[in-house]
């Protein structure tokens, strides 16, 4: 989670590049949630969230739903780290995905071929 927030544009105030801090981060959205039912609003089509916490809260239940097949993406525990990111940030909306799975894959130390499963499951 911590390597697709980065990629995401997570970033803290910065006084040169980001005086507030990246959209992400002043919506407390690390995972740049299009909508959540954790959210208190929209802004620019993306989810915000209360704090922090609720907004990290909302990513890992995003995340453990998609593992655990509850959603419409097709996700579930067998999806791997490369098919999740596929969908989560689709070519199709201007992304891509091979630069970020080969980012979180470097940065998280997990293999693209990694399981939901494994990572959120245990199984």
């Amino acid at each position: 989670m911590l390597a697709m927030a980065e990629f995401e544009g997570w970033h803290p105030p910065n006084k040169s590049i980001t005086p507030g801090g990246s959209r992400s981060y002043r919506n407390h959205n690390p995972g740049n949630l299009r909508s959540s039912p954790f959210e208190s609003g929209r802004r620019g089509g993306f989810s915000f969230f209360r704090n922090d916490f609720v907004g990290w809260m909302a990513f890992h239940w995003d995340l453990m739903q998609k593992a655990r097949g509850n959603t419409v993406t097709g996700l579930n525990r067998k999806s791997t780290i490369e098919q999740l990111i596929k969908v989560w940030a689709p070519a199709s909306d201007g992304n891509d995905p091979r630069r970020y799975i080969d980012f979180v894959e470097k940065r998280s130390g997990l293999k693209r071929t990694t399981t939901l499963g494994e990572i959120f499951l245990g199984r």
